[in-house]
């Protein structure tokens, strides 16, 4: 019964205003503990959040006591995440009309009300602060975060990404280490989008109601190499601006590579070609690079390869065509 009803409520949303050219500026901001997290300014109805922007997941979740009672209609159908930090986020969907600044889409959010901890993470930082003082992406203990998050990635979820609903093309120019603005480019022209080196990815099965494709962007074939030892790990990934460096994620864990190791990291393109880059590992900047142990609702092992491949690159997604492109910057 409760699939007929997603169904139902997926088939009532569309795109709101034709898909023009919006241009959004990403606030970066760094944690205490030298993480960097990023964000951008979405109302909600009549409400402006700073929310976090996030590419490693999907679906607008917005915490408790942020919005008031007429910016969403609360729908009687669950929702449920959890992240790979072990933070789980329950509560029910709503439809509600969000915009970036001028573009604006009616679609499906997640109202959380409740804020818990998987069992295998928990410590998570969900276990660290009442429900109310929770926030998302940083040390809620010391204030730090957002209390909501936008993930953009090109999954099917019931709490959907926005930018579908906006136009289904986006380009993302991350801010760098000691920057503190980029630019997130809804529906880009197409003097922005030449020259782009494209991953293809695989296409997740139609299903009734669907509002548009669907894409494993978490499939995509990536390699991390440690350069002094030629250790070398392969598998799928996923690029991630909610991640501050490379996390491994394996059911047998492994030492952190040490700061100064010389590695790299390469993606394989639809043309079959690698695209990549030398860094050496670091504390800080997007660089370090860290075991896992592998759980969660979809039990991902591979590579979150989190920020490096945003600094040195644009990164064009297009959920119609279901590629992500790469352009030097």
């Amino acid at each position: 019964m409760r699939l007929i009803v997603l169904a139902c409520l997926f088939l009532s949303v569309g795109v709101a205003q034709a898909a023009t050219r919006e241009v959004i500026p990403i606030h970066s901001a760094t944690m205490a503990n030298g993480d960097l997290r990023y964000s951008v300014t979405l109302k909600i109805g009549g409400t402006p959040v700073e929310t976090q922007f996030d590419t490693g997941s999907v679906g607008l979740r917005v915490l408790p006591g942020v919005l008031k009672p007429q910016d969403a209609e609360a729908q009687n159908v669950p929702a449920a995440i959890q992240y790979g930090s072990g933070v789980r986020l329950n509560g029910k969907l709503a439809l509600a009309t969000v915009s970036l600044g001028t573009a604006t889409a009616h679609v499906p959010l997640q109202l959380v009300d409740s804020i818990s901890c998987s069992d295998a993470r928990p410590k998570c930082p969900a276990s660290k602060v009442s429900a109310k003082d929770f926030l998302m992406g940083g040390n809620p203990e010391r204030g730090e975060g957002f209390k909501a998050i936008m993930g953009v990635g090109m999954l099917r979820n019931p709490a959907t990404n926005p930018l579908v609903a906006m136009g289904g093309r986006w380009l993302v120019v991350l801010p760098r280490p000691g920057q503190s603005t980029g630019q997130l480019i809804l529906n880009p022209t197409a003097a922005e989008t030449q020259g782009f080196r494209t991953l293809s990815l695989q296409r997740f099965a139609v299903k009734p109601g669907d509002a548009s494709a669907y894409w494993k962007d978490h499939g995509v074939q990536g390699c991390l190499q440690r350069l002094d030892t030629h250790q070398q790990v392969c598998g799928n990934s996923i690029l991630d601006t909610g991640a501050a460096g490379f996390h491994i994620y394996a059911d047998a864990l492994q030492a952190n590579w040490p700061v100064g190791t010389p590695a790299h990291f390469s993606l394989t393109l639809g043309d079959g070609s690698q695209m990549g880059q030398h860094f050496k590992v670091d504390n800080g900047g997007g660089r370090y690079v860290r075991y896992i142990t592998a759980q969660g609702e979809h039990n991902f092992h591979g590579i979150n390869a989190g920020l490096l491949t945003y600094f040195d690159n644009a990164v064009l997604y297009d959920q119609s065509a279901g590629t992500i492109g790469l352009k030097a910057r």
